[in-house]
């Protein structure tokens, strides 16, 4: 398991500044101000292949099963919210979110930070095949993120983005089924992800990536053969 942290923000903030200083919007006294994580997943492909001979000096296109966010394929949403589903639109309710009471009468310190790990589950056989004999020769993830951070006062509900981040997730795995276990699977490039990037201009935050499905609620596990139809697998939780 590979834990991916992104940049702790330390921010300096003063609750009721001048009007001019763009890090921090003008509150009036007993006001508070949150500072969260707004994430919104702006692609995602998540493939699965396997061989019908199970052989890995054949062609790994043959047929895959892959998550897939329909919405976004289709163009019908610009992004999809990675929020843990409980407290939307934000990434989580910890060490991702700061409140503060203003007006402050020095600069504050404050640190927040998020966490994002990947718990991906892979079968070794065809999903949709009553055998269990396996057939997997690869795997591949290549999800793409942005992340805002925003204050928002809570009296006003008003939302001011502060920092927007990109960050890329890939891993390409070889898969050789007819190996014993624990030899089959081979890291390929690339070995080492990028970093997160702070934008040194923010971006706005799509409306999709502020409400409901979360990715994980809307995705689809879908079963592409290489010839026929492909198959809904596991439907979306929400519809």
């Amino acid at each position: 398991m590979t834990s991916y942290i992104l940049t702790s923000f330390v921010l300096l903030i003063r609750v009721g500044c001048n009007e001019k200083d763009q890090w921090c919007p003008v509150f009036g006294r007993g006001e508070r101000l949150h500072l969260l994580f707004v994430g919104g997943q702006l692609r995602q492909a998540r493939m699965l292949r396997v061989s019908p001979e199970a052989s890995t000096d054949c062609c790994w296109l043959d047929q895959a099963s892959s998550w897939e966010l329909p919405d976004l394929q289709e163009g019908k949403i610009q992004a999809i919210s990675d929020s843990d589903g409980v407290n939307y639109p934000w990434y989580g309710n910890t060490t991702e979110t700061c409140t503060i009471v203003g007006p402050t009468k020095r600069d504050s310190k404050f640190i927040i930070s998020m966490n994002d790990n990947f718990y991906p589950s892979v079968t070794w056989a065809v999903p949709v095949s009553e055998s269990n004999v396996a057939k997997l020769t690869n795997i591949y993830r290549d999800q793409s993120f942005t992340t805002w951070l925003v204050a928002t006062n809570t009296s006003t509900n008003d939302m001011i983005i502060l920092q927007t981040l990109h960050w890329r997730m890939q891993l390409s795995i070889e898969v050789n089924p007819n190996r014993p276990l624990g030899q089959r699977a081979r890291l390929r490039e690339p070995i080492a992800q990028d970093q997160p990037k702070i934008l040194s201009k923010n971006e706005p935050i799509p409306p999709s990536a502020l409400v409901k499905p979360n990715a994980n609620d809307a995705q689809v596990l879908m079963w592409r053969p290489k010839y026929g139809q492909p198959l809904v697998v596991i439907p979306p939780k929400h519809r």
